[in-house]
């Protein structure tokens, strides 16, 4: 789920919190980053937990229907297609294996205004008409619904970022990285089949979690070797000058550069210009950029960068 922009994204924020309070318990701050990442997985839980709400809150609408005193027509003989599409099963039966630690709490549960409001969207929709019209009903066109659906409805909603952004603050920038998982898992449905597992975990790989505690823990022990390099490249600027969001951004720049052997210098680079564009000035970009390539060039007649593999040796 995590890839490694994402992670260095969690890295900065934390970093970002430590270096601007009081503390200098790196312990605390290892917890703060297994905590923002615990919450990307919740938040990945919701928005699944969401799209079965729907299909509950459907059923629910269909037996207040039948128990009117003067059901119609339509009020006894429901369509239900929407309550009948496979996927939701299938998301109940990943979602009943998932340890009720990572469930808990559950932000839905008291909350059952915003499900309602959206049902009463999706089933006003084209969309939902056009699918309930139609009389086949094969999984490829259930998958095929439900990830419009949620395309359509649910990751772009203003509402519902609000809602869940109140929840947790480590949520605000996790909603592109998780309506991405959701489609993967929505797609990832193959069959009918219940025993199906797609649930995606958390980190790609073990590499990638050992590279997320190591990014902060190196960049907070080595912060003052690594000030000393910026300053003295950056010569003509005071550090008072250099923002603390851009001294963050060149510190784990050059911890990547000096510890870890498998990341190209190139991709380096390219990764700390690309969020300073969404997390520092306009003009951080340049200057960060020509910071970190005097240094990567210091660095390799220094031969202080050592890199391993194929393609990555420069």
């Amino acid at each position: 789920m995590l890839n490694r922009r994402h992670i260095r994204i969690k890295v900065l924020q934390i970093l970002y919190a430590f270096f601007h309070s009081d503390s200098d318990d790196l312990l605390k701050c290892e917890r703060e980053l297994e905590n923002s990442i615990q919450h990307t997985q919740s938040l990945y839980f919701h928005l699944l937990l969401l799209l079965v709400d729907l299909k509950s809150l459907a059923k629910i609408k269909i037996e207040k229907g039948r128990d009117k005193l003067l059901p119609s027509k339509g009020d006894l003989n429901p369509n239900t297609k929407f309550i009948d599409n496979k996927i939701f099963s299938l998301l109940q039966q990943n979602l009943d294996q998932v340890h009720k630690s990572n469930l808990d709490p559950n932000y839905w549960l008291d909350h059952t205004d915003i499900q309602i409001k959206l049902l009463d969207e999706i089933q006003a929709s084209e969309l939902y008409s056009t699918y309930m019209a139609k009389s086949t009903h094969s999984f490829i066109e259930d998958r095929k619904f439900i990830s419009n659906l949620f395309n359509e409805f649910i990751a772009p909603n203003e509402d519902l970022h609000s809602f869940l952004g109140e929840k947790s603050i480590y949520w605000l920038d996790d909603f592109s990285i998780v309506n991405l998982s959701v489609i993967k898992t929505l797609k990832s449905f193959k069959d009918e089949k219940l025993e199906q597992k797609v649930l995606m975990p958390l980190f790609k790989n073990e590499d990638d979690k050992k590279y997320a505690f190591s990014l902060l823990k190196k960049t907070i022990v080595n912060s003052e070797d690594y000030k000393k390099y910026i300053g003295e490249t950056a010569c003509n600027w005071d550090e008072e000058r250099i923002s603390s969001m851009d001294q963050l951004l060149m510190q784990m720049a050059i911890c990547e550069l000096l510890n870890f052997e498998t990341i190209p210098v190139k991709v380096t680079l390219n990764e700390y210009i690309e969020l300073s564009k969404d997390y520092s000035s306009h003009k951080s970009k340049v200057f960060i950029n020509g910071i970190i390539d005097k240094l990567a060039v210091r660095f390799k007649k220094e031969k202080k960068i050592k890199k391993l593999g194929r393609g990555l040796v420069e």
